[in-house]
This record gives structure tokens, sequence and C-alpha cells, in this order.
């Protein structure tokens, strides 16, 4: 799904429409936008492509695999890879090479242990006495060495992988063929396409717009001003695409598969995959440390429940969109009766968008409600029943 817009500049209630810096200006190239992208990496929102990727560390530039450098790689603490690469729309060349560039420097990557991946990212960055994982620690004081070398090398015999292709306008052809792939293969990569457009402030200052172009999750487009070299986030924006089984979906059900049971997490898919067909529940990915399920509403304004990757449920904002509604007692009556099903309390010590459910004065399991899950699942669509008719009034 495109976005496409053009930044103002306002000042004194006057209005300027922000000019876009051309291609053949000779302001950027190539090389600046690696650059730029290696020293900030908060400019790629990749936890909104793959929130298991969130909290990227830039590793190394140009790491050689057989396919070719690789212009960007990025490593977080769980041990999850993204790979960069960064190209300019000059010609219809590099839009038809780039697609399979990227995957090629996948498919090698995929065939490298952790020994190998460690030692050729040490010498990308030209540093031979360093360990990845010291290069980590400067990020991630606390972080264990034997999880995260099994991460990485999991992640690597799996090819799971964020492919992300970084450029200053994604063409047509070039988004159908990235949706192709996905469409059309088992693969345990997922490819992002990210637009950098790049535009003059009236003081000669550079925006960079970032523009995640994705059809699997919620998108969100952030603005970067660029002023002396130093970047500031400036605002945010969201959209919703559609979902699809992505990376991060696959772990967070291995993650609660480790703590509820293989028999427990098949049953709460299959409650999912009800609730999809039965009432329209929307589950999405949050973005948090950890990674979690919300069961949201249709129209994707309430949560019904945020199944934490430990099995914990917690409950975020309900009764607050319920009030902003006109009616905070549907999101009450809803806690209220959902703790009563699983012989727990409504817990409203919290602000009010936390209030939730505690039973024995803690977070309740989802095996808990997965006991009552009929009740459960009646619960929530007289809940949604409410609301609408609200809504429609």
């Amino acid at each position: 799904m495109k976005q496409h817009s053009t930044p103002i500049f306002l000042k004194d209630s006057k209005a300027t429409v922000l000019e876009k810096v051309s291609l053949h200006s000779g302001i950027y190239n190539e090389a600046w936008i690696q650059e730029l992208c290696f020293n900030h990496p908060q400019l790629l929102p990749v936890e909104e492509i793959e929130p298991t990727f969130r909290g990227m560390i830039p590793i190394c530039k140009e790491l050689a695999v057989p396919s070719g450098p690789i212009d960007l790689v990025y490593i977080n603490d769980y041990g999850f890879i993204t790979i960069g690469e960064c190209k300019l729309w000059r010609n219809p060349e590099a839009r038809r090479k780039v697609i399979g560039q990227i995957l090629d420097y996948a498919k090698d990557l995929a065939k490298w242990d952790y020994t190998l991946f460690e030692s050729a990212c040490l010498k990308a960055r030209g540093e031979s006495s360093k360990s990845l994982l010291d290069v980590l620690r400067g990020y991630y004081p606390d972080i264990e060495e034997h999880k995260f070398i099994d991460s990485v090398q999991s992640n690597l015999n799996k090819g799971r992988f964020l492919l992300a292709v970084i450029g200053d306008g994604i063409r047509e052809n070039m988004e159908e063929l990235a949706n192709y792939i996905h469409q059309n293969g088992n693969l345990n990569f997922t490819m992002g396409l990210i637009e950098l457009p790049i535009y003059k402030t009236p003081s000669d200052e550079l925006l960079v717009t970032p523009r995640v172009l994705a059809k699997t999750k919620e998108i969100e487009r952030i603005i970067y001003r660029i002023d002396g070299g130093h970047v500031e986030e400036k605002s945010s924006t969201k959209n919703l695409g559609q979902e699809s089984k992505t990376i991060s979906e696959k772990v967070f059900f291995e993650r609660l598969e480790n703590n509820i049971g293989k028999e427990r997490t098949d049953e709460f898919q299959k409650f999912i995959e009800e609730l999809k067909t039965e009432q329209s529940i929307i589950p999405k990915l949050g973005r948090g440390n950890r990674l979690s399920l919300n069961l949201k509403s249709p129209n994707d304004t309430y949560n019904f429940a945020s199944v934490q990757e430990t099995g914990e449920v917690w409950f975020y904002g309900i009764v607050v969109k319920t009030e902003e509604l006109g009616d905070k007692k549907i999101g009450v009556n809803y806690l209220e009766n959902l703790a009563e099903l699983i012989n727990g309390d409504l817990y409203d010590k919290y602000k009010e968008w936390q209030w939730c459910i505690k039973k024995d004065n803690k977070y309740p399991n989802i095996s808990d409600f997965l006991d009552v899950k009929n009740n459960w699942k009646r619960l929530i669509a007289e809940t949604i029943d409410q609301t609408s008719k609200l809504e429609d009034t």
C-alpha cells in the first residue's frame, strides 16, 4: 500500500510546500543513504514490519558474501538479523536487479554458521580482536552469551531474516514482485520495501520521510529532521494494512509453546481462528520488549486481551475506549464478567488504561481463559454488539 504525501512547513500560520530533492541534484547518493541508515537505524521502522526485529544494532557495512557485498547488516539482542540494500531508482535495471540481489544475499547467509558469520562481520567492521557479543554488549549489557549465539545460529539455519530494500522511491512493479514472493512461497524471511524521500526545508535543512510499503502489518510513518548531522524524530501517523503470516507470529507461538505447552498453544490458535471467523476479531502483534498478541475488535478499536509470550494475559484500554464512545460501563462490565468466569477479580488500582484482571493477585494465564473459551467468546460477541450499537447512534 503506497503512501503519497508531500510535507509542508508551517511558520507563523504560513504553509510552505517542501521541495523534494531531485535524484540529479548531487546532494546525495547510495553511499550517503547507506551511511545515514547505518548511523541512524531508527530511520528504518522495522518494528512495524516485524516486531521481533525491534532494537536492531548496526553491525557492519559491505559484508562480503559469495553473491556480493551486503550494504547493511543489523542484529538485535534476540539474534534476529536484518539485511539492508540501498538503491537509488535512476534506471529500470537497478529496479529489476535489487530483489534478486537481496534474495541471493539471504541464500548465502543461510549457509553460514555462527562462527563464519561473526568473523565476516568483524572483518567488515575492521575489528579482529572483538567478538560480536562484545559489540552487542555495548548496547545490551545483560545479554546472555549462550542464548544469543544459539538464537543467531537458529536464525541462520532457518533463514529467518528481514530483507529491507531501501530507496528514494519504490516503483509499483517492485511492490508487486515483493508481494508475489510472499504469496507464492513457503519462506522464512520477510521482505520490506522502505522509501526514503528527501525534502528541503526553507532554511535548506533536509527532511527524510520514511515510508514503509507493506501489506502485512500496521505501518507507521516517521518524519526525521537532519540538521548538521543530527537526526531528530519529529512526528508519526499510522495506517492499517492487511495481515499475513510473519516471522514474528511464528516466534510468538514458539515462545508461547515453551511456556504453556503444545496442546494449549494449539488450542489457543484454534480459538483465534474461531474468533476471526465468527466475530472478525483481529489478532495483532504488540510492540513491547516482549512479543504479545492483542485480540482487537473488527474496527481495530477495542482490545479484548493482550496475551504475552509467557502466557500471561494483560488488558489495555478497553475501559478508556468505551468511555470515549460514551459508555464506560461497557468496558468495566466486560472485565468484571470475564473475571467472574475464571474466578478472578477486576483490578482497578492502575490507571484506567491498564485496568485488568488478576487471579490470586497475579496476571492469569491464557489456560485459565481457554478453560471457559466458549463463554469468553460469547462475552466478546456481546461486547462487540454493545459497542456497535452505540457507534451507530
